[in-house]
């Protein structure tokens, strides 16, 4: 019997092919399963037609499923490797377009690239390859702010110690008048900040000689009891990662703004700041690209952190941590840098493209790791041996693959990884107990090939870990108590060319933003090592690492400075209205945040408070109901409190309450509850 799909009238050739095959309906066209499994044999060419079949296909093939189905066709079919984690600003259309758009579309291919190739995109998809084509292979660089948490009480204990009476300049102090009481007269918050004190406190009224000997003994017993509303704390005050910006207190300029690419709280992952600075230079970095990854900061902000993780030693190493005991590969740990998760993708990266990919590409991994201390270089792999006896020598040993070690496994190279990092030179300062005392670049070079055609491609990735920029008189390198002059004298030229190989860094990078004929890459070693890493089309990410304690501000200022020159943006005042909406509307979040915190983590308990007379005896026995627990909220809670004082001048006293017992204060009288024993 027929199916009632095959009963009506056809023609001959189409019930030889009902006889033969089942007809595919058109309706099975529009899955999306279907519809990719199908287009997986055709051409860019036939599926890009294939949008105008229909409305339902139009659908379809439009979609951000769509898009990632064709970037796995672009790697499988071309070779062409893609991150598999975007960030949420980015899209798939767009990162199939620029892998599609870019020059190396065709790097393991023998089609050319020609009018036929961008001809064969329809109107709209043309245009977006030609908007991106001229981006994708020109010096790109980002540019990331990343805070390190506060040690809330290491902070209250040195507060008293760094403070420093800042005052905000005037045109701030009543934007954040006109901002908080909702006003828009300018001559009522003259008023108001008339009431407040502070600018206009010599013109508040005539005082008596009396008063005035007064205030002056008051000053004298010491600036902590200074009111809150006149001066303002330093260091970090907001971070707003949806905006990526960061709003600092400086000491001359009052309230200032730093945007970036990216910005991360003190609460982001190791992960997440992996995922979003670096995963995409190693998807360019396996498309045959330079990519180069550099994290500074002031000594002691979590550049190693951010790069390799926690401290590693005998017992706890790398290959322990990322390896089971019988050779397999286990999930990377939640605190691991950039540079273990760095090779273990690339790795598996390998793996996966010699198993699945439609064109055989031969890939070998190989490793360097450098140390530049002073004029010195060291090989880490090679016991810390120098490397030539000149820049250019040290350079061209480098550079040209000798001072490389292959490895062909990922247990190999975290072993080796291990190596390098106990030949790394390490000191005490008064900032970090194990500072690094020179800057290490780890390189990963990749050779790849192509055995059907001989086309060959090699690339750097380039992860770099900045000495610390520091003030000698802050970090403190040599210890006082030892009257050890050589010491001394070494600790302190370790910091001085320390902060000479980041001002050559800072004139390359900004010589390139500006797009200057001349990038002086020789005036310094450090410079001359990343000179195929910097510049051309290489693909590059900063990492600005910064502390958010007052006793830290001017050098996260100073951190801050350095990303925003190497991003090529001068620091200008745009929208001070948005600045100050800004924090007072982060302000008020934090404490609402904190607030709840603080309700559901603390807990009422009942004690006896005994009572005794002069003599010792007992006089009666109270029940006294105090609140514990949520110390460290309570803590944050009164900074927030503290500083939107600060900011805004209000009086806020009152409302708030100090325990003796670890400085535990927040709000209201309620903190403790007595009452008659058995009342």
């Amino acid at each position: 019997m027929h199916s009632p799909s095959c009963s009506s009238p056809k023609s001959d050739h189409t019930k030889k092919q009902t006889a033969g095959a089942p007809m595919i309906e058109f309706s099975s066209l529009c899955n999306e399963e279907v519809l990719f499994h199908i287009l997986s044999f055709a051409d860019e060419e036939t599926r890009e037609s294939f949008v105008f079949v229909s409305f339902a296909h139009s659908k379809i093939l439009t979609s951000e499923a769509s898009y990632l189905w064709r970037c796995q066709r672009l790697h499988l079919e071309r070779g062409i490797y893609f991150s598999s984690y975007i960030s949420p600003q980015d899209t798939w259309k767009r990162v199939f377009y620029r892998n599609y758009s870019s020059s190396r579309r065709n790097l393991w291919t023998n089609d050319c690239i020609g009018r036929e190739d961008e001809a064969a995109l329809k109107p709209p998809c043309r245009s977006y390859v030609n908007s991106t084509a001229n981006t994708n292979d020109q010096f790109n660089l980002t540019v990331t702010a990343r805070f390190k948490p506060r040690n809330l009480i290491v902070e209250c204990e040195e507060n008293s110690q760094f403070r420093k009476n800042i005052a905000l300049p005037l045109h701030q102090r009543l934007a954040l008048i006109l901002m908080n009481r909702n006003i828009t007269c300018h001559k009522e918050a003259f008023h108001v900040l008339m009431s407040q004190g502070g600018w206009f406190q010599n013109q508040s009224g005539n005082r008596d000689t009396e008063h005035k000997e007064q205030d002056c003994e008051s000053e004298e017993e010491g600036q902590q009891s200074q009111n809150l509303g006149h001066s303002v704390t330093g260091g970090v005050h907001v971070i707003d990662t949806v905006h990526n910006a960061v709003i600092l207190v400086d000491r001359t300029k009052g309230l200032r703004r730093f945007e970036f690419d990216r910005v991360f709280c003190d609460q982001s992952t190791q992960e997440m700041i992996y995922k979003q600075t670096v995963m995409p230079l190693i998807a360019d970095f396996i498309n045959g690209y330079n990519a180069t990854c550099l994290v500074y900061g002031q000594t002691g902000s979590g550049k190693t952190y951010s790069m390799f993780g926690p401290h590693v030693h005998d017992d706890i190493n790398f290959a322990t941590l990322m390896m089971s005991k019988d050779g397999k590969q286990v999930k990377v740990p939640e605190n691991l840098g950039i540079v273990p998760r760095a090779i273990t993708e690339i790795f598996d990266a390998v793996k996966y493209r010699n198993a699945n990919l439609s064109i055989k590409i031969h890939a070998k991994v190989s490793l360097s790791y450098i140390e530049i201390y002073g004029d010195e270089i060291s090989d880490l792999f090679r016991n810390g041996a120098t490397c030539g006896q000149s820049r250019v020598a040290a350079q061209r040993y480098v550079l040209d693959g000798s001072s490389e070690v292959i490895v062909p496994t990922l247990q190999e190279a975290l072993a080796l990884l291990d190596r390098g990092e106990k030949q790394k030179r390490k000191a005490a300062t008064a900032l970090n107990a194990r500072s690094s005392r020179a800057h290490t670049l780890f390189i990963v070079t990749l050779q790849q090939e192509c055995i059907e055609n001989g086309r060959t491609a090699t690339s750097r990735l380039f992860l770099v870990d900045l000495g610390g920029s520091e003030q000698i008189k802050r970090s403190q390198p040599y210890n006082k108590a030892q009257e050890n002059k050589a010491l001394e004298k070494q600790r302190i030229q370790e910091a001085i060319n320390i902060n000479l190989g980041l001002l050559a860094l800072k004139q390359c990078v900004q010589a390139l933003v500006q797009k200057r004929k001349h990038v002086p890459y020789g005036d310094s070693k450090l410079t001359m090592m990343l000179s195929s890493g910097l510049g051309g089309d290489c693909k590059t990410s900063l990492i600005v690492c910064g502390a958010q304690e007052e006793q830290h501000g001017p050098e996260t200022i100073a951190a801050m400075n350095f990303g925003q020159t190497c991003r090529g943006i001068s620091n200008s005042v745009k929208s001070n209205i948005n600045m100050f909406q800004n924090i007072l509307r982060t302000l008020e979040e934090k404490i609402l945040t904190c607030e709840k915190k603080i309700r559901e983590h603390e807990v009422w308990n009942e004690i006896d408070d005994e009572i005794f007379d002069d003599e010792g005896n007992l006089i009666e026995v109270r029940k006294k109901t105090i609140v514990t627990g949520a110390d460290l909220f309570r803590r944050e809670l009164t900074g927030l409190l503290r500083q939107k004082v600060e900011l805004t001048g209000e009086m806020m006293e009152d409302q708030l309450y100090s325990s003796s017992l670890d400085g535990v204060e927040g709000f209201g009288n309620f903190h403790q509850y007595t009452s008659e024993y058995g009342v």
